[in-house]
Parts: structure tokens; sequence; C-alpha cells
């Protein structure tokens, strides 16, 4: 069977790539990975179902596509001068069904995230805002109707944190905080969001949903943008394989594909450069090492390596799919991260190599006694390559000797969590486009801590995060200092997604969140042929 799958992929990368049969008008066919897995926005909690509902549903703010935080449902906003309540005055609209969006959708719909009957995959994420009461609420020690957040009228609401969190906009572009229509869900209890009964505020309503073939949905009526829509009606195909979305895209019958099939990128940049296209997603490959045991407890050692690591022939060689090579952790198209190139980068890389030489010499190694440990990752085939890559390179470089140990990813995960690991692969994808999503994680207590770092310094500087009308950008570059002076990590690339976009869809957009709406694309008027 993997011969037949190899032999087809060989056999249709051999072939040119064809353009495109003809389309309905005003209609955009999308791929989709797999069936939502719910569209109820308090549990939907995957790519696939969050795509659908982000075209369903309005939250109070979105991100356009020049990726600035704009108006929603929520017309404007104010905050209090302590920066802990913040007002949110709705714009008149309806939902689908002809009902008048109001601030109880709200709270009905935030009191539901974080009401522990509910079962919402995304309960800490109120928490991680600062709602009161949100942790309290979660734990069961408190009901959900003291969750911080109330109608002060119909169309203004008020939300209050137990502390200022500045990059709150920033996080609540997320699903879970969207309202929901009170009265559906009162009659139809969990079958509220069956296709012939779920009622949106979103520019998009349900139309249909033929299980495993598509979800299509139709321009919102009531929708207040409606008559600025580029789109008349969308369909989501759930295509599990790239091979079989890119084998549509190529008939004509998607528009626009998430990802392409393994070894195609350099194909397609030379056949069809102009459909290619590249999202810079909010994500980081690294290498954790265990801080806290010898010999990873001496940072020149841990700089030594990072520094023999050839970033570019990584992503450019090993990887080819347009990987940006990392020598920090944050992505610098991350919102809000300041212009910054760590030291590392500021070298050339003979600079680098013969710096990282002297300090494997003071750390106490050398060719004749070299340096020897494991390192663990999850298995994957560009993993795979990574690591023996790296390998290599670091015995070249400096003479190490590294026992490379492939493992399921549950695996990888217990033995950093009972820190029985000397050097371990790793990854971070930020949960809103702020750099204090990624920073936060190596803060001394953070859950999410894989070196075990510990660092006074950097912990004094994330407490300084929410002092209100302060300069932060400083503070996320002192970050990014320390993590290149102690190096508990090696930054490896930042994640992008390759994916093909029909020359007929016009105003795609590079989305950090790997979210382009329906919503900002629009198509041409004649499909090519």
């Amino acid at each position: 069977m993997r011969f037949r799958i190899l032999l087809t992929a060989f056999l249709i990368s051999a072939m040119p790539i064809i353009g495109f049969a003809g389309q309905i008008p005003g209609h955009l066919n999308r791929a989709n990975t797999a069936e939502p897995e719910s569209l109820d926005p308090q549990l939907v909690h995957t790519l696939p179902g969050i795509r659908v509902v982000a075209d369903l549903f309005d939250g109070l703010i979105e991100r356009n596509s020049q990726g600035k935080i704009v108006p929603a449902q929520a017309e404007s906003w104010t905050t209090s001068e302590d920066g802990r309540t913040w007002t949110f005055n709705l714009r008149k609209s309806q939902w689908s069904d002809g009902q008048p969006v109001v601030a109880n959708d709200f709270v009905q719909a935030w009191q539901r995230a974080v009401d522990p009957a509910t079962g919402s995959p995304y309960a800490w994420y109120l928490e991680m805002m600062s709602i009161n009461n949100a942790k309290a609420i979660v734990n069961g020690e408190m009901p959900a109707s003291s969750l911080g957040i109330k109608a002060l009228s119909p169309s203004k609401l008020a939300i209050e944190l137990e502390h200022p969190v500045p990059w709150l906009l920033e996080m609540m572009v997320m699903p879970v905080l969207y309202p929901v229509p009170a009265k559906t869900i009162e009659k139809y209890g969990k079958q509220w969001t069956a296709p012939e009964h779920i009622v949106t505020n979103g520019p998009y309503a349900m139309q249909d949903w033929v299980v495993n073939e598509k979800i299509t949905l139709k321009a919102n009526s009531k929708h207040p943008d409606r008559n600025q829509l580029g789109i008349n009606s969308v369909s989501y195909l759930p295509l599990s394989s790239d091979m079989a979305a890119f084998n549509r895209y190529r008939a004509g019958d998607v528009d626009m594909t998430l990802n392409i099939p393994l070894n195609f990128y350099e194909k397609l940049v030379d056949e069809r450069p102009d459909e290619l296209r590249v999202t810079h997603t909010l994500g980081t490959e690294y290498y954790a090492f265990n801080t806290r045991r010898a010999p990873f407890n001496n940072a020149k050692l841990r700089k030594a390596l990072s520094l023999a690591v050839d970033r570019e022939k990584i992503t450019g060689k090993v990887l080819g799919e347009g990987q940006v090579p990392a020598y920090n952790f944050t992505p610098l198209y991350t919102s809000q991260m300041p212009e910054y190139k760590s030291d590392i980068a500021k070298l050339s890389r003979d600079e680098r190599l013969k710096e990282a030489r002297r300090l494997y010499r003071e750390a106490g190694y050398s060719k004749k006694n070299p340096l020897r440990f494991s390192l663990v990752y999850n298995t994957s085939e560009s993993r795979q390559k990574v690591a023996i890559a790296i390998a290599s390179m670091w015995k070249v470089n400096l003479g190490v000797e590294v026992e490379l140990e492939n493992m399921e990813w549950k695996s990888v995960i217990a033995r950093i969590r009972a820190r029985d690991f000397d050097v371990a692969r790793a990854s971070w994808v930020a949960d809103f486009n702020s750099p204090i999503s990624f920073l936060a994680i190596f803060a001394g207590n953070s859950s999410s801590n894989k070196p075990g770092f510990q660092n006074t310094q950097y912990d004094n500087i994330l407490g300084r995060m929410n002092t209100p009308n302060i300069d932060r950008q400083p503070l996320f570059s002192g970050l990014e200092d320390i993590l290149g002076a102690e190096t508990p990590i090696i930054p490896l690339y930042h994640y992008v997604t390759p994916q093909l976009v029909s020359p007929r869809v016009e105003g795609w957009y590079d989305n950090p969140r790997d979210m382009v709406m329906t919503r900002y694309l629009s198509l041409k008027k004649e499909a090519k042929k």
C-alpha cells in the first residue's frame, strides 16, 4: 500500500499542473482537513471546526486582513483608568432568524464557557484572560452566574478583570467568546447547532451539511455587512489527505487548499509561483535543554550547541518549504513584536562556529573528550530528518556524539515531565497574537516550561507586563535577550503553511493564526480556463 501511494505521488508530481474548470459564480470551495467536531462556539477547539465557526459567528472584535483589531459585534469600547473594567457598546445587529443580538447573548455564552457542565475545552482561556471569578467557576467553587461579565443594557456589556490584561483585545478573537442565541439553545438544547436549527450572527449562515462531503454556507441576509461581502456562498470540503486536496484543486473542484503534498514545494515554486501562498503561523520549533541537570545546567555548553546549528541549512535544504530560520523564540511577525535581532543573528556563520568551539572548550569538552548525550524527538519523517542533520552538525563542528531516540509524542511528553531527558524536541504555537503568548511559557512557574528554566530577572520582567501605560516592546526585547544569553532552548525555525490558491480568488492574506476568513475574500468574475 505504501509503495502504491508513493508511486501515485511520484506520477502526479511528474505531471504539469493544469488550469481550472468552470466554477459557480460567487461560490468559493475551500479544503478543510476534517469534519468539524462541533459548530458550537463554546465547544469547538480544532481548526476544522474553528474555520467554519469563524464564518458563522461574530465576536465583539475581529482581526482584519491587514492584521488590525477592528470592531465586529462591538462598535466601540472603553477601559477604566485602572484597566480592570472594559465596556463594549454593541452595534445594531440581528441573528439569522431576525432576532436582535443583545449583550445578554455574550453573557450567556461566556457563562457557558466556564460552566463545568458545558465541558468547554477552552474554559481555561477565560481564566487566562483574568475574568473575575473564572478560575473559581471552572473549579466548581462558584456558580457561572458570578462570572465578571454583565449586560448593562441590551446594547452595552461590561467585563470585570481580576487584574489588568494589556493584551485582552488580542485574546478576544477566539471562538469560545462568540455569542450564542439563548432562545435557540433553550428550545433545542444540544441539538441547537444541527443544520436545520442553527442560528448565527456572522456574515454567513448555514445552507447545507452533507456529512463527509461538504458544508455549504450562504451570505447571511441579516448581517449588517452583507452588502460588502465578495463571496455569495462557500463550501468546506473535508479532505484529510493533502494529496486528495491537491488533486481536487488541479481538477478545479477546490479553490483553496490548506497544505501541499510533501516534497511538492520546489516544483510549485517553479511552475505556479503565483498560486503558491505561504502562511507565516504563530509557532516555533525548538530543542529544549534539561537545564536542571548536568551537563546542561551549564549555559556556555548550551550556547555552544545553539551556535553550531545551521538554521539556514535546516530550513533551506532539509525542509525546503519556506520555514523561517529562528534566532530568537518569538516570530518577528507577531503583533507588537519589536524589530529585534539577537546576538547570534548578528554573527556570520564562521563567527558562530568560532564562538561555538570556544564555548565548548571552556565548558570542558573537546574532540578528544567529546560531549555525549541523547536527543529525544517524536515520530515524524521531517523531524527525523532535522534531528539527523543537527546531530551531524554537532559531530562535524564540535565532535559531539548524540544518540537519537525516536518515540511517540506522548512518550516524549512523559520524559519531559519526569525531567528524564538531556535534549528534547518541542514546539509552541501561540494561543493569541502577542509576544507574551510566547515568552510567558518560560516563567519559572509555567507548566509549559519544558527546559525547566529558572531566572529571577526573567520572571521580574514578566511581572512588569501588567503595569498600565508601559511601553512593553523593550520588555519583550529584554526577555529575548535573556533567552539568548542563557540559551535554555535552541530556536530552530518558525512555522509556515504552504498552500495553493486559485487565480480566481482575490484578497488572500497571510494570517499568523492560519485563519483566512471568507468575509475578506472575493472572486474574479470569470474563472481561468
